[in-house]
């Protein structure tokens, strides 16, 4: 895992060393409850719903989460955060 900021946007990758995801079938494995793979998968387990979770958690803070082949195998994901200023409220104490 790596973290790293850019202008607006703080955001981190996470790779694995996978066979990788077939281009056709990235944008859906963040759907529910898709396995590209359910013969694979049906020795390891899981539901499919790992990646859409992520997926709503980022989105609902208002960042994007994508994936792509990395170089010798494998996949990176990579998420997007905007980044927003310091709260400069004080905090209240009782």
């Amino acid at each position: 895992m790596s973290l790293w900021q850019a202008p607006g946007e703080v955001g981190f990758d996470v790779a694995d060393s996978g066979p990788g995801i077939p281009a056709t079938e990235r944008q859906r494995v963040f759907e529910r409850f898709y396995r590209p793979d359910p013969a694979r998968a049906r020795g390891t387990g899981g539901f499919g719903l790992g990646l859409a979770i992520a997926r709503e958690a980022v989105v609902l803070h208002g960042g994007s989460i994508g994936v792509e082949d990395r170089a010798g195998g494998g996949s990176l994901f990579r998420v997007r955060l905007p980044r927003k200023p310091a709260s400069r409220r004080p905090v209240s104490r009782p």
